[in-house]
């Protein structure tokens, strides 16, 4: 889910009630007082937004607005030495809107207490970055859309000001011509084993992203660098949901996801990054539920692609109640023939049913095509020795498995690690020369993210900016002790 929930509200509150009731709202948040004074010690004027631009953050993209945009504090007051404010936004379009976003300048310390008609994202420690939800995406030319807001608690007499400058160009920008590129040989599966061209065991190590229609702010360059130079990773993992709010088949913003997708793509050629995209099935359960938006998306994305040796296909995430042989198969013929009209010998990934767990349904019903793999996925508290055995199983079967997805917590990804059952994990995955993805690249609050929730940065992190499960990822794939 985005890093901040958003919920409908039908009216404004404008009196004293107002101020009392976000108060205790705030007390959830770091940085709001356990009291709750009576309200607006405060008056709004001293927090009236300067009508100065701010500045350009450099190697922004800047493009034009489709609409202009009106902030007003309608509400404030202090507590305990904070400065709690309510914030209005009116958006007025001066166009056709089908899609909207909002780029904040936030003072460093600032916390969010609420938010409504919107949702919000924080992009690092001094931006935000307001979305629409489902209801209020469109804006007609010449109408406005108003009650967008929030509450923010601020330890300075600081507003919140607008950026003069969009957050989601409409393209993103592309490599520059003097990059430096590390090229990547070819991937081959030989004898159940991941190989290069040359025929040598190649072992995939990395990150899979949360769900980019939620945290896209975390395929940059920086981030890519950290984790390769840093994190000794070779690969990162797209996930691109399909079902869920935002979701490619639903009500997602395609053309977006598909630059974010193309951003990433530019950035692995350059670093020396395999990158799997991944067609992120999850809540829509069976695969064939979207089977003509995934052979239309593949297609697409094939073609694009095709000379780009470092990209990997993963066509369904977790399917579940699909058996593999009526089911599943079924699905990744029609998928892999669109793939391979454009891309003759790029890498294919096919999910296993019940979330990626019956890896043993592929013994003697593999796909007919030389360069795929079946990915199992575990998480180490909750999936122990048997799902193990099952590996063990698939592998005395030649059964050329890929471990596209994993964590060291439970299923859930929000209990507790499993410390000695992840070190099981791991040695039979570096005794087997297994490639696996760590689960997942974002700050959000849950066990098996892998950048701790205080934390606004989106790369170049410090060991002490990751989780706990960031950190044992980042040391198995150093191989240190």
């Amino acid at each position: 889910m985005p890093v901040v929930s958003s919920f409908r509200r039908l009216h404004t509150l404008r009196t004293i009630w107002f101020g009392i009731l976000l108060s205790v709202l705030c007390l959830c948040h770091t940085g709001c007082s356990a009291e709750i004074p009576a309200s607006s010690g405060t008056p709004a004027s001293s927090f009236t937004p300067s009508a100065e631009p701010a500045a350009e953050v450099p190697g922004s993209v800047r493009t034009e607005s489709p609409f202009s945009k009106d902030l007003e504090i309608t509400n404030s007051w202090q507590e305990n030495g904070q400065f709690v404010s309510q914030y209005i936004l009116t958006l007025h379009a001066e166009e056709t809107v089908s899609d909207w976003s909002v780029l904040l300048s936030v003072p460093k310390g600032t916390v969010l207490c609420d938010c409504w008609n919107t949702q919000i994202q924080v992009q690092k420690e001094t931006e935000w970055l307001l979305l629409p939800n489902d209801y209020n995406r469109n804006i007609s030319s010449g109408s406005s859309l108003s009650g967008i807001g929030w509450i923010a608690s601020c330890p300075s007499n600081e507003p919140i000001r607008l950026l003069n400058r969009d957050a989601s160009p409409s393209v993103l920008p592309s490599p520059p011509a003097s990059a430096e590129k590390r090229s990547l040989k070819p991937l081959q599966v030989r004898n159940g084993r991941l190989c290069d061209s040359d025929g040598t065991t190649v072992q995939l190590q990395g990150v899979s992203t949360h769900g980019l229609a939620w945290f896209p702010q975390y395929v940059n360059r920086d981030a890519f660098l950290t984790l390769r130079d840093d994190w000794n990773v070779n690969t990162v993992r797209l996930a691109m949901y399909t079902a869920e709010d935002g979701g490619y088949c639903t009500n997602g913003n395609q053309a977006k996801l598909k630059e974010v997708i193309d951003h990433a793509v530019w950035l692995g050629e350059e670093l020396g990054l395999y990158i799997i995209i991944d067609w992120h099935i999850l809540s829509d359960r069976h695969p064939d539920e979207h089977e003509a938006e995934a052979i239309a998306f593949f297609s697409e994305t094939a073609q694009r692609y095709s000379d780009c040796d470092h990209v990997i296909y993963e066509i369904c995430n977790e399917p579940q109640d699909s058996p593999f042989v009526s089911v599943i198969r079924p699905y990744a013929e029609n998928v892999i023939q669109a793939i391979r009209t454009f891309d003759s010998d790029a890498l294919i990934l096919v999910g296993t049913n019940t979330w990626c767990q019956d890896i043993t349904e592929v013994i003697g019903n593999e796909i007919d095509d030389p360069n795929v793999m079946y990915t199992l996925h575990f998480y180490a508290a909750s999936h122990q020795e048997a799902l193990r055995n099952s590996l063990r199983t698939a592998l005395n079967a030649g059964v050329p498995v890929f471990i596209s997805e994993c964590s060291i917590c439970d299923a859930s990804g929000t209990g507790p690690v499993n410390l000695a059952e992840a070190e099981q994990w791991k040695s039979l995955i570096q005794d087997n020369q297994l490639s696996w993805i760590a689960w997942s690249l974002c700050s959000k609050n849950e066990t098996s993210a892998l950048i701790q929730s205080s934390c606004y940065s989106t790369g170049n992190w410090k060991v002490r900016d990751l989780s706990e499960t960031g950190r044992w990822f980042r040391s198995a794939f150093r191989r240190e002790p």
